[in-house]
């Protein structure tokens, strides 16, 4: 998990995938600014989150949670909240109604079925597909636009549907400094308007992968 701190240079830009997690839209953007307590995410579609979010971050294994605190021309002000999913205080969810493609399989993947998620909340969804009787309790639903596969347990099962809890897994703040993106002196967005501080504009490039590191023209 330390290869993201080795090749992102001063002032970079990560790319990374942000999910809502209220409604399991998944979308592109960067982000910079990285502190122990937040960042700041860029791009076209950040009216598109609502307030929670996963962060998909290269060099993690595991997303990170946060809450969106601000949103002004194409940017968003993202704190990161790392406390245990238990310690939170539970609270009747809003479900919305979507219309997402996605693959559910079994956890090693030898039964993969295409399925729609037709509504969806923080903790759980609902799944249009036939067979979904044939697969276990515990699986992978893979969503369009995440490359990392999200566990969960199918709750209840009727005919062409199932609902499923989502049982995410998110990075715990060790994890993060491990990981060398807290910047203990820096603050949360503090360069998320894709300059390097001084107003230069970043030159932005993809390296590799759905996602990596943007870096400033001449590096």
């Amino acid at each position: 998990m330390n290869a993201i701190a080795a090749n992102i240079p001063e002032h970079a830009v990560v790319s990374v995938l942000v999910i809502d997690l209220d409604g399991l839209n998944c979308i592109e953007a960067s982000a910079s600014g990285f502190s122990k307590s937040g960042c700041q995410i860029l791009s076209e579609r950040v009216d598109e989150l609502r307030d929670t979010i996963g962060l998909r971050v290269e060099g993690l294994d595991k997303m990170i949670r946060g809450r969106v605190t601000s949103v002004s021309e194409g940017s968003a002000a993202v704190a990161f909240e790392f406390e245990d999913v238990e310690k939170r205080e539970k609270r009747k969810e809003e479900r919305r109604q979507v219309r997402i493609p996605a693959q559910v399989s079994d956890r090693r993947g030898g039964l993969v079925i295409r399925c729609i998620i037709v509504d969806a909340s923080k903790s759980g969804c609902r799944l249009d597909a036939r067979d979904l009787d044939l697969l276990p309790e515990d699986i992978l639903l893979h969503i369009s636009g995440l490359d990392l596969p999200v566990n969960g347990r199918i709750a209840w099962r009727s005919p062409g549907c199932a609902g499923v809890e989502l049982l995410w897994q998110f990075s715990k703040s060790c994890e993060f400094k491990k990981a060398g993106l807290a910047n203990p002196n820096g603050s949360a967005g503090a360069k998320g308007r894709g300059d390097d501080g001084d107003g230069t504009p970043v030159k932005k490039r993809r390296r590799g992968g759905a996602f990596g590191v943007e870096r400033r023209s001449g590096e």
